[in-house]
């Protein structure tokens, strides 16, 4: 009879752990974890899309807890609800993010990367400006999360641009890379996640 239940409890866990890894939020992780060694600057990009995704999911939880808790007297309503809805965001982002990384690459391999730099330098031009302007009417008093996040993603695009220039533009730099390797290689490593291999 032990024995049962364990099997039962072991084929549970498998189920609730194949449920886990087939949604986008993991696939996000797994992806950042394995493109750690082999194409560093796309598992930067993926974790960072990660935490963002997580940060709007509980985001969204709180603000449905707080707006649900005086209806509730125990909480256990508004926490539940807090949690579906953090979950849905959470999922509905990662998808989104993994369409847009699928769309990057298929970008990246049909221009190059001389335009893909000209559009990283673009983009980060906007998003520096956009900061600088938004930054000039903020009080620093008022400074938190929410209004950090931005200038922390601003200057991870600026990171990423010169990177970008100096991994794939300049042969002397030593971490020098092939663009068109690694993107074939992430494209094959996506269409791979897509299908659950």
């Amino acid at each position: 009879m032990f024995k049962a239940i364990a099997s039962r409890v072991r084929a549970a866990a498998s189920a609730i752990d194949d449920a886990v890894r087939q949604t986008h939020a993991a696939r996000l992780a797994i992806m950042a974890a394995r493109l750690r060694r082999p194409l560093p600057l796309l598992a930067i990009l993926t974790a960072a899309t990660l935490l963002f995704c997580l940060f709007l999911g509980w985001s969204t939880g709180r603000s449905v807890f707080d707006l649900l808790s005086p209806a509730s007297p125990t909480g256990i309503g508004a926490g539940i609800a807090g949690v579906l809805a953090g979950l849905a965001v959470l999922e509905l982002c990662a998808a989104f993010a993994v369409t847009l990384i699928t769309g990057a690459l298929q970008l990246a391999y049909d221009t190059g990367r001389h335009r893909v730099r000209a559009l990283l330098v673009i983009a980060c031009a906007i998003v520096l400006a956009g900061l600088a302007w938004r930054l000039s009417e903020l009080d620093p008093a008022s400074l938190s999360f929410a209004t950090i996040l931005p200038i922390l993603g601003g200057g991870s695009l600026l990171a990423l641009t010169i990177w970008f220039e100096r991994a794939y533009l300049r042969p002397a730099y030593p971490g020098f890379r092939d663009f068109w390797v690694d993107v074939v290689d992430a494209r094959r490593f996506l269409t791979r996640a897509a299908h659950g291999e």
